[in-house]
């Protein structure tokens, strides 16, 4: 069993049941008014299916980390787990630099902080691929 994959399984797993359920609530009291333009109602709906786009990759990444990390259905953990790595890793820079250019104050960058869970994920991920190498 690889512990630090297993952790990164767990975390993901928790991080989709807050995203797709905490986060949905939020975006339901978020919903535009019947009067408003229908580009805002547009960009609503299309802004609240991109962030369950979010929860299904974070499901479906704790699925398979769970199961690198605990199974020997899958043959190339190595290099699924340094693929996943690398998918954390681009994720949390581009959100960094996402906040970072459309702040309007430095507090956003610590209170949107989805970067640093994407740099955990990457590191727990990196880390317990050496020990599958």
């Amino acid at each position: 069993m690889n512990i630090l994959i297993l952790i990164a399984g767990v975390l993901a797993l928790v991080a989709f049941f807050a995203h797709a359920f905490i986060g949905d609530k939020e975006y339901r009291a978020l919903k535009p008014v019947e009067n408003c333009p229908d580009k805002n109602k547009e960009t609503w709906v299309q802004v609240r299916s991109g962030w369950h786009w979010v929860s299904v990759d974070l499901f479906l990444a704790g699925v398979l980390l769970v199961l690198l990390a605990t199974t020997e259905i899958i043959k190339a953990k190595t290099e699924i787990s340094l693929l996943l790595s690398f998918y954390f890793f681009v994720c949390g820079v581009v959100w960094l630099y996402t906040v970072a250019f459309s702040r309007t104050n430095n507090k956003q960058i610590l209170v949107l902080g989805q970067w640093i869970f994407c740099f955990l994920m990457s590191g727990l991920i990196y880390f317990g691929s050496q020990a599958n190498a």
